[in-house]
Formats: structure tokens, C-alpha cells, sequence
């Protein structure tokens, strides 16, 4: 999202809330001129005040400023929420039911964006602009709706199919779809966008909005899901391997950032983190949030506070202060190659305590042993690490003025370049019954710009064969895209998130940090007791929605 919207759309409230002192004065104004949503999309500037509201749904707490991307996610070997004392991400501890707040607030978020998207495509006056325009803004919001209705899919499978904009409440009562249904409409969105929207190369593009080969990628994760569980229409792997092809090696422009002056992964987060600009050649598409502290306003979201590096002094607002409510799992212990690169910036195993020393986090177990690749900070140098002679210097790398202690202005990955490479070899892997040249070749870009060497040289039986070369890919996807949002559907399209908790529990408990009566492993255990395959591989219907929508019924069990 381009960080304009958000500023456009900060104004705008601003402006609104400014408006005078009295509410009845303010009411009795007779008005100039009528703002509908029949006339409304009629000229640039009112299109870019639609699509800001629409990203304003994504980077609402309801979707990616916090649910979607965090309290959600968690639950599987990548880590899991770490409070031991409060049942607050039900989803990620498996205690939800159908009116927990994530179920319901998540879904209402994905279907407001999805009937504003078809508010924009039913009234977007076609007279006032060209038609490359028109099918340009078109195309951000079938992309817009396609990518709502993905999330959707992931994490409730079949649901009502809504395309024209709600008139009144007998618009809610639509049953649910087939899932085949959901990803005919999602294809075909993403399918319009690739046609009409702008490469992001292209000159006067701006960072942020959807693009071509966003939609080429996000269309082809949707067909891995396709071919994956609960589908299982495996057909649609060579779909995939057809669209992710058309980004590696027929469009061929964007590429991992390998800044040879840092660690080309590190300075990727860099990015993210610190708002300076975007990365396009690496991030195809992302969420954007900004500081907007100067306007009285919140367009933050909480990333890098619950999945943050552990900050503990609280002296003053001037510091970046963490909830810590994400804690990494020890199976990141197992997985990294020694000379992997990544591993120091995704679990580096340190924090600022309470006395503002910077310290060695020697637990796994420990809240404090938390994801750092969203870091709002960092030590100057890591010589001060465990350094007991001074206060911690540190630097603050979201580069605010004027800061929040609970919220951030750091950006949220939707579909980075590295994912496309891997995605790629999946598709071509499961195509080919086994590891293509192309798949390998993916997989190692991946692995040397982390500092590591062929797959081929390190490991000659990764490639023997079709399931070997996906166990390898099935690990390498968390050592590379851990904490960005999609491990648990990864474990769930494979089949794998039951089988992978059952791996994680072994993991600690044969750790040698492991305690069965440390204060923490009661909370962490929760994963393990509540955990129900035949529940909780989808999400149940909202129950705000089997209320109003009286052409639904609630799943079994639920």
C-alpha cells in the first residue's frame, strides 16, 4: 500500500473530526453537493480515496495490523503465543469458538474490503476516464477482492460468495459457495489484474499498489492451495508453475536483494522496518503502515511489538517497548545451517532488560526468546551483548520522531521474491515427480544469498527424488519466510500441521533447556492439548454471521 493512501486517508479523518464544535449545527448545514457511492467514482482523486479505505481494512488490528498477521498464525512450529495466563489468541492456542473475537472481527474486516471492492466495480463511472484507465481501476479492485477472498478461503474453505455491493439485509442471506466456486472467482480477478494492471517497473507506478506480477504470484498461491489440502486437484500444479515461471523467466525483472555491503536478507527487513523506500525488485506486494502521530491519528499497526525483539526498559515513552507475545520454537535450533545467515536475524537470542543491559537470551523456553526479524531495534554493536560495564546503546531502526510504544509503522510482507523462487520449485517438484534443473536452480538463489552453498554440494540425496527435495523445501520455507504469515497454511495445504505440533512437542521436550515445571510450559503446552484435526484445520462461521445470514449453517462439531 502505497503510504500516500494512508496519508490521504489521515487527512481525511482529520478534516472530518475538525469540523466544528457543535453536532447539531454541524447536522442542520444544508449541503452543496452529494457525495454517493452512485456518483462517487467519478474522478482520480475519489478512486484514491476508495482504494485508501479499502487498505485501511487491510491494515486495520482486524486483518494485517495484528490478526492476520500475527495473533492468528501462531500454533505450529514456528512458535506460539507465550502468555501463559490469558486465553487472548484463541486461534493460535485452538481454544476459539465460533464468536472469539478473531473468527468474527477477521471476517468482517475480509467482507467489508470485499464489498467495497464491489462497490467500486458496480459504480466506477466509465465515462469519466479513458479505458485503460477504467480497466486499470478495475483491476486494483478485482485484485483487492481476489486477495480478500483468498484469505477467506485459507482460512475457512467454502464461504458465501458475494460479488455485486450489500443494498440491505436481504443481501446477507447467500450460502456459502463451493470451494471451487470461491477460486473460480479468485482466478479469474487475479487473471483481469494481470491483464490490465501496471508493472511495477513501470514508470509513474506507485509503490504499494497492486501490480502485475503481485497478481501473477498471489493467483499462483492460490493454485498451490488448489492443489493442496482440502482440494486436492493437483492439476492446478502445473498452473502454478506456469504463472511463476512467467515472473522468473519471461518477465525476469524482479530478483532477491543481495546488497553485498550487508546481509542482502537483513537489508530486505531494512526496508520494511524502516520505511525509507520500497524494495520492489524483491517485495512484489506488502501492507503499509506509517506514523502518523502528527495528525492525531493511528495508521500503525503492532508488528514488531508482539513479534518483536524483546525491549524491557520502560523508563519514558522514548523507548521501543515489546509485548513479547510471540514466542520463537526451538525446533529454529534444528533447522539452520551453522553458516546460515538468516538464523541470526530471525531468532537472535537477545534483549534489553529492565536495567538496560543488553543480554544473551539462554533459554529457549524464556518469553524473551522471541522472533527478531520485525526488530523496531538493535544493539550499535553486538559487542555489547552481554557486556555488564554499560547501559545498552542501541539504535532505533523505524526511524520515528515522534514514537508509540504499543504500535509501529513497520510494513507487512504479503509476497516477496524469495517465496516465488520456492514456490516455483514446489510446483515444478510435484509437475515433474521430482527436482527439476529450474527448481534446484530456484532453491539454491535462496540458499546463496543466506551464505550457504548448493543444495546438490551440501546434500546430494535432497534431489534424489520428488519427496525429498519437498521435505527439503518444506524446512527451507521456514528458515526463509518464518514469522511473515504463512506457515500455518504451508502445514495445512500439506497435510503437515498435525504431524509438525506432534514434532514440535518431541523437539521440547527432549531440548535440554526443557523443565516440565517451568512457569511458562503450561501455557505453551496448550497447542499440544487443544490442538483437534478434525476442527481445526479451517476456522468456524462467525456467529454474528449464522445469526444474520439465514442461508448458512454453522460447520460440524462447531
Amino acid at each position: 500500500m502505497n503510504k500516500k493512501y494512508i496519508t490521504k486517508l489521515g487527512v481525511a479523518v482529520s478534516i472530518f473530526l475538525g469540523l466544528g464544535t457543535s453536532c447539531s449545527s454541524f447536522l442542520n448545514v444544508e449541503p452543496e453537493s452529494s457525495w454517493t457511492t452512485d456518483n462517487f467514482y467519478n474522478t482520480e482523486a475519489k478512486v484514491d480515496l476508495g482504494l485508501a479505505g479499502i487498505f485501511s481494512k487491510f491494515s486495520s488490528n482486524n486483518a494485517f495490523g495484528s490478526m492476520l498477521s500475527m495473533e492468528m498464525q501462531y500454533g505450529t512450529d514456528e512458535g506460539y503465543y507465550s502468555r501463559g495466563w490469558d486465553e487472548n489468541w484463541s486461534v493460535s492456542l485452538y481454544s476459539h469458538v465460533s464468536n472469539s473475537v478473531h473468527v468474527e472481527r477477521s471476517w468482517e474486516a475480509l467482507y467489508g474490503v470485499v464489498n467495497e471492492c464491489n462497490q467500486m466495480i458496480a459504480r466506477l463511472d466509465k465515462s469519466a476516464f479513458e479505458a485503460e484507465e477504467y480497466n486499470k481501476y478495475v483491476a486494483e479492485a478485482r485484485f483487492l477482492r481476489a486477495f480478500a477472498y483468498e484469505l477467506l478461503a485459507s482460512w475457512w474453505n467454502e464461504v458465501p460468495i458475494r460479488t455485486t455491493p450489500t443494498i440491505d439485509q436481504s443481501s446477507n442471506n447467500v450460502p456459502v459457495g463451493e470451494l471451487k466456486d470461491v477460486y473460480a472467482l479468485i482466478e479469474e480477478d487475479f487473471k483481469f489484474a494481470i491483464e490490465h494492471l501496471p508493472h511495477s517497473k513501470d514508470v509513474g507506478y506507485e509503490p504499494g499498489r497492486p501490480n502485475k506480477m503481485a497478481a501473477e504470484g498471489l493467483l499462483a498461491r492460490a493454485y498451490l492451495k488448489m492443489a493442496g489440502e482440502p482440494m486436492m486437484a493437483t492439476q492446478y500444479y502445473d498452473s502454478a508453475e506456469v504463472h511463476l515461471g512467467n515472473i522468473i523467466y519471461k518477465d525476469g525483472w524482479h530478483a532477491l536483494n543481495t546488497t553485498p555491503d550487508t546481509l542482502g536478507y537483513r537489508a530486505t527487513f531494512l526496508e520494511y522496518i524502516g520505511g525509507n523506500k520500497y524494495d520492489l525488485q524483491e517485495s512484489l506486494f506488502e501492507i503499509t503502515f506509517k506514523n502518523n502521530l502528527d495528525l492525531g491519528i493511528s495508521t500503525m499497526g503492532a508488528i514488531g511489538n508482539y513479534n518483536g525483539l524483546g525491549f524491557d526498559l520502560s523508563e519514558g515513552n522514548e523507548h521501543p517497548t515489546t509485548s513479547k507475545a510471540v514466542a520463537a520454537s526451538p525446533v529454529f535450533g534444528l533447522i539452520y545451517e551453522l553458516e546460515d545467515r538468516r538464523r541470526g536475524w530471525n531468532v537472535p537470542a537477545f534483549q534489553m532488560n529492565k536495567a538496560g543491559k543488553i543480554i544473551s537470551v539462554n533459554n529457549v523456553f524464556q518469553p524473551q526468546y522471541c522472533p527478531g526479524k520485525f526488530r523496531r531495534w538493535e544493539p550499535i554493536s553486538l559487542d555489547d551483548v552481554n557486556d555488564n560495564t554499560k547501559i545498552g546503546e542501541y539504535v532505533l531502526l523505524t526511524n520515528e520522531t515522534s514514537m508509540s510504544r504499543n504500535q509501529t509503522p513497520i510494513n507487512f510482507p504479503i509476497l516477496r521474491y524469495s517465496d516465488v523462487l520456492l514456490m516455483y520449485a514446489e510446483a515444478a517438484n510435484r509437475v515433474s515427480s521430482g527436482p527439476t534443473a529450474q527448481a534446484i536452480e530456484c532453491l539454491n538463489q535462496v540458499r546463496n544469498r543466506a551464505g550457504l552453498e548448493n543444495i546438490e554440494v551440501y546434500d546430494p540425496t535432497v534431489i534424489a527424488g520428488e519427496d525429498a527435495f519437498m521435505n527439503e523445501l518444506m524446512d527451507e520455507r521456514l528458515r526463509e519466510l518464518c514469522f511473515e504469515g504463512l506457515r500455518k497454511h504451508d502445514l495445512i495445504r500439506w497435510g503437515k500441521l498435525g504431524e509438525r505440533l506432534q514434532y514440535l512437542e518431541t523437539v521440547m521436550k527432549g531440548h535440554p533447556d526443557y523443565d516440565p515445571t517451568y512457569w511458562a510450559m503450561d501455557g505453551y503446552n496448550r497447542i499440544f492439548v487443544n490442538f483437534n484435526p478434525e476442527k481445526h484445520l479451517s476456522l468456524p462461521y462467525p456467529l454474528q454471521e449464522v445469526n444474520i445470514n439465514t442461508s448458512i449453517t454453522q460447520k460440524p462439531g462447531w
